[in-house]
């Protein structure tokens, strides 16, 4: 009786440099390898940050787009994922910028309707604390430094872990940590301790 035969070894996959050096010879099919490889872990990245559905699938297109504009600038030595990350980074920066500029505009021009967040509060005293509190934390993280700023909100506010931001910073991971440090002391630094203890006391309550 022969024995079974063996299933024929697959071929090696090419890395994601062979790809990009082969969409740029002019192969479209590599380029639709690498968004394969990517889309669902750059979706996740940009979901995070940006807290949209729709807009983070909007965002996950264009990034990929400017991918493919730029392809033939990216170093093959680099990490894909990487490089990607970055430029969806940037794509959600703008987004971040575009959106507080329409809040703005509609604040100004009378669009706003406070009514919602009015109604979650039966105290009015209660929700001008929790205004000016919110507030002062806003106007505190802006007053940092970017190079403390963007670890706080990176691993803070979008809860990415220190190697995902020190690789979309292009930093170290210890240099995350020391700034991440730093920034939360001066964020503490900067925040009326006795405008937040009402906060909590009000969410307890």
């Amino acid at each position: 009786m022969s024995a079974p035969a063996l299933p024929a070894p697959q071929p090696p996959q090419d890395t994601d440099g062979a790809l990009a050096r082969r969409t740029v010879g002019g192969d479209e099919a590599a380029f639709s390898i690498l968004m394969q490889r990517h889309k669902a872990p750059l979706y996740r990245f940009i979901r995070r940050y940006i807290g949209h559905d729709d807009d983070a699938f909007d965002i996950l297109q264009d990034s990929f787009v400017s991918a493919w504009a730029a392809l033939k600038r990216f170093d093959p030595e680099r990490p894909f994922g990487v490089w990607l990350r970055q430029i969806a980074l940037n794509k959600c920066r703008d987004y971040s910028r575009r959106r507080v500029l329409r809040t703005i505009i509609r604040y100004v021009s009378g669009e706003h309707d406070d009514a919602p967040a009015a109604a979650r509060w039966a105290n009015p005293e209660a929700a001008l604390r929790v205004d000016e509190t919110l507030q002062q934390l806003d106007a505190a993280v802006v007053s940092l430094p970017v190079t403390l700023r963007e670890p706080l909100i990176l691993c803070v506010f979008e809860n990415l872990s220190h190697r995902e931001a020190a690789q979309l910073l292009r930093i170290s991971e210890k240099a995350v940590e020391t700034r991440l440090y730093r920034a939360k002391r001066e964020l503490a630094a900067r925040i009326d301790r006795t405008k937040l203890d009402p906060l909590h006391e009000d969410a307890d309550s």
